[in-house]
C-alpha cells in the first residue's frame, strides 16, 4: 500500500508539472505538497520551465527523472522485489510513449550512471524535487540504511545541492508525511 502511495505521488508530481493540470483533490494535494518543498516562486518557475519544453526535451526530462528512482533503488546493490514493482509503478504512471516505458522497465535491473542522469536534469528546482522524490522511495519501507543514506546524500552533492538543504527538504518530507498520518 505505502509503496503505491509514493509511486502514485511520484507520478503526481511529474504530471502536475509537465502538464499544468490539477485534475482532482489528489493531484491539488500533491501541489501543495511540491509548493511547501520548493516554495511558490521556485514551482512556478519550474512548470514555465516545463511548458517551453518541445515534446523531446519534456520526454527526456521525464526519463531523467525515472532514472534517478531507479538508481536510488540501487543504493544498497540489491534491487527487491517491492522496489522494482514501485519503479514499474512510476514507470507506467508517467506518461511516456510505449518505447520509453519499454526501454526504462529493462533499466531497473541495471545501476544507471548518475552522472548522466544528473547532466539532463538542468533546472534547480527539478533538481531539489529530484532529491525529494528520491528520498520518498528510500523511506518508503520505513528504514533508511547506511548505504541508501549514503547514496542518497551523494546524489545531492552531484545535483549541486548542499548538505543543509537536502536535510531541510528531508524535513519538509518528513513532515508532511507526519501530517498526512494524522488527517
Amino acid at each position: 500500500m505505502m509503496m503505491s502511495l509514493v509511486a502514485d505521488s511520484v507520478a503526481r508530481w511529474m504530471g502536475i508539472l509537465t502538464s499544468g493540470l490539477l485534475v482532482g483533490s489528489d493531484a491539488e494535494a500533491a501541489a501543495i505538497r511540491a509548493q511547501k518543498v520548493l516554495g511558490s516562486q521556485q514551482l512556478s518557475e519550474l512548470r514555465r520551465w516545463f511548458a517551453a519544453l518541445p515534446p523531446e526535451a519534456l520526454r527526456d526530462a521525464k526519463v531523467a527523472v525515472i532514472e534517478a528512482c531507479i538508481a536510488i533503488v540501487h543504493a544498497d546493490g540489491v534491487v527487491a522485489d517491492a522496489e522494482r514493482e514501485l519503479v514499474e509503478r512510476i514507470v507506467q504512471l508517467a506518461d511516456l510513449d510505449e518505447g520509453a516505458v519499454e526501454w526504462l522497465v529493462k533499466r531497473i535491473d541495471e545501476t544507471p550512471d548518475v552522472d548522466s542522469i544528473v547532466s539532463r536534469l538542468t533546472h534547480p528546482a527539478l533538481r531539489e524535487l529530484v532529491l525529494v522524490m528520491t528520498w520518498q522511495i528510500v523511506t518508503v519501507d520505513g528504514t533508511v540504511e547506511h548505504a541508501e543514506h549514503q547514496a542518497h546524500a551523494e546524489l545531492a552533492a552531484k545535483l549541486g545541492i548542499d548538505s543543509a538543504r537536502a536535510s531541510v527538504l528531508r524535513t519538509i518530507l518528513r513532515d508532511e508525511a507526519r501530517l498526512s498520518r494524522t488527517d
